[in-house]
């Protein structure tokens, strides 16, 4: 008999502890939602690096556009110059694109940033380029180069598509 009393439960005494316990979550879990609301943050957690940019949400820390200067425009053609010699294309199409903002008129960045384009394998980015620059600027003298560039290109890029 005192193995059977050992082993059997008081089944009012387990309900009270249940119940103390059930209490004293919800005690906790109220304190904790009453301290997180006085530390004045929302329900949503941070957003993390560019989760805004991927929401669409605007950020307040865009960059104005750059100011028009040929000076600073040649000096990132120049090192674009520098990588593409190096084979670092893609650090050349960010100076030549840098250099379009300082000079978006400048001949040879365009043309620049449409070699490192085609070098760094990027035909259909190659081919906008040329494409931007005839629409932006169809008076220039050198326009037509760049259209029979434009027509090369498209014409290597419709080959390699029917060799695959």
């Amino acid at each position: 008999m005192d193995l059977e009393r050992q082993s059997s439960f008081d089944a009012p005494a387990v309900k009270r502890v249940q119940i103390k316990y059930f209490y004293m979550v919800l005690l906790f879990s109220c304190l904790t939602a009453a301290a997180f609301a006085q530390s004045g943050q929302s329900g949503k957690p941070k957003l993390i690096r560019d989760t805004d940019a991927a929401e669409g949400i605007e950020s307040a820390d865009v960059q104005p556009a750059k100011e028009r200067n040929p000076a600073l425009a040649e000096q990132n053609i120049n090192i674009g110059n520098f990588y593409l010699k190096r084979k670092n294309y893609s650090a050349a199409i960010q100076r030549y694109l840098d250099a379009l903002e300082y000079q978006p008129d400048s001949v040879r960045a365009w043309e620049a940033l449409a070699r490192a384009y085609e070098k760094n394998g990027d035909v259909s980015k190659a081919v906008s380029t040329y494409k931007d620059f005839i629409e932006k600027n169809p008076d220039s003298p050198k326009s037509g180069d760049f259209r029979d560039k434009l027509a090369d290109l498209e014409k290597k890029s419709k080959e390699s598509a029917d060799h695959r």
